[in-house]
This record gives structure tokens, C-alpha cells and sequence, in this order.
């Protein structure tokens, strides 16, 4: 598995079991240098549902996490069935690839847009 192919909306995975998607890739000439990561239960929480999609019944009553967090699950089986690599932080930072983290603090980019 080659770390120099690593594309926006791959997967990391960190020490504690946290997935991060990437956002953005560094790179000079092709090498990458470092990557920009955003929490993936973050960035799913301003994923509009698909036109044909809704929070449906089964989630009626509970809270709005129990929804995202299938969400994320269904997102990582996804990447797993599509055969796509999940990369380790560390495996990353051994290889001298930097990782920036979003700061979930700030306004997200998709904050106004509607649905």
C-alpha cells in the first residue's frame, strides 16, 4: 500500500479507533508531503441526505447521533467493500507525511448551504 497515492475522501484511522477523512492533499512534485484530516462523524454530520433518502422512521425518538453514527458505518463499509486502503496516523507520520487535523470549531465550508 503506497502512501503517495493517498486522494481526498480517503481514510485515516488513529490509535484510539477514529476515523478521519482526508480533505486535502499536500504535495510537492509527487510526493506528498502532508495531509490535511477532518473527523469523519464531523464532516458526515454536513452530508445532506440523497434526494431519495431520509433520517426515517427507524430513528424517530432517538437521538440524531444514533443516525450519523450509521451513517459513518455504512461510510467505512464502503470504503472496505470498494477495496480502498484505511491508512494508520502513526504508518503516516513514520513515512514523514504531516497531518493537519480541521479545527471542528470553526465554521464548516458547507455551513450555508441548503439543502
Amino acid at each position: 500500500m503506497s502512501m503517495q497515492q493517498i486522494v481526498a475522501n480517503d481514510l485515516v484511522r488513529d490509535e484510539y479507533g477514529n476515523y478521519y477523512e482526508v480533505v486535502g492533499v499536500d504535495t510537492e512534485g509527487e510526493t506528498l508531503k502532508a495531509l490535511e484530516v477532518s473527523n469523519l462523524y464531523f464532516e458526515i454530520s454536513f452530508r445532506s441526505p440523497a434526494d431519495s433518502e431520509s433520517i426515517g422512521e427507524e430513528y424517530k425518538g432517538k437521538p440524531l447521533g444514533v443516525y450519523l453514527q450509521d451513517q459513518l458505518n455504512a461510510y467505512v463499509d464502503d470504503i472496505q467493500k470498494r477495496e480502498r486502503p484505511i491508512y494508520g496516523i502513526r504508518d503516516l507520520m513514520v513515512n514523514r507525511i504531516k497531518v493537519y487535523a480541521v479545527d471542528i470549531t470553526q465554521p464548516h465550508p458547507k455551513r450555508n448551504q441548503t439543502v
